[in-house]
């Protein structure tokens, strides 16, 4: 969904509606996993859902013009990640993070193949230059494995809103990443907003340890 719905609308279109993420997950994290949602984790969510609205929209190389299709599936794949990570951390108290993965990615597969096979036979790959074989390996083993490993590990330790939050702090890499190549400038603007991602979810993760300290005191 998120690959089909980037080829219809447009990139800005993309990263701002993945902004909903955070907001999805604690929405079932309350209902499928009576995860306490308290005003310290509503709020840094949204002051960090603000501070990466502004930073993309602020930092956007083109027009926000969009195919509505397209919107629609970045939505759902947004609301589907989401509802991955509420679902998945009970099985993290149970298995191993490469058991998950592997199966996730196995059942993935059986469930993708029949709209993508004919996709994967469309390409020449003779005529592929290395840049793009080295941009395909990317986006597999770091975009994809690695990063799934990494947040199905991370649930474990954090609660799937905490995990979710973070997703935020993307725009903020990306853009320091262009920075450092010499593809963007960094202003106090983008600055500013960077400090609310990161204020946001430094209330978020302050929520989750006033929890644990309050289960203490109880359980004490």
């Amino acid at each position: 969904m998120f690959f089909s719905g980037l080829n219809l609308t447009a990139p800005i279109n993309a990263a701002l509606l993945q902004v909903t993420v955070p907001i999805v997950v604690l929405i079932f994290s309350a209902i499928l996993l009576h995860e306490r949602v308290g005003k310290r984790k509503v709020t840094g969510i949204l002051i960090a859902c603000l501070g990466a609205f502004l930073l993309i929209y602020t930092s956007r190389g083109e027009s926000a013009s969009g195919n509505l299709l397209g919107d629609l599936l970045i939505i759902l794949n947004a609301t589907s990640f989401g509802l991955y990570l509420v679902l998945v951390k009970p099985l993290m108290q149970r298995y191993q993070t490469i058991t998950i993965v592997s199966r996730i990615f196995t059942v993935g597969a059986v469930l993708v193949l029949p709209f993508g096979f004919s996709q994967l036979l469309t390409p020449t790959y003779s005529s592929f230059p290395v840049s793009i074989w080295a941009a395909i390996l990317f986006m597999v083993l770091g975009v994809t494995i690695v990063a799934y490993l990494l947040n199905t590990w991370a649930l474990r330790y954090a609660s799937p809103s905490l995990v979710g939050a973070y997703i935020y702090l993307q725009p903020v890499m990306a853009i320091l990443i262009a920075v450092g190549l010499g593809k963007d400038v960094f202003t106090w603007q983008k600055g500013l907003y960077a400090l609310l991602i990161f204020a946001g979810v430094y209330l978020v993760s302050r929520a989750k340890q006033r929890v644990r300290e309050e289960q203490k005191v109880n359980f004490e």
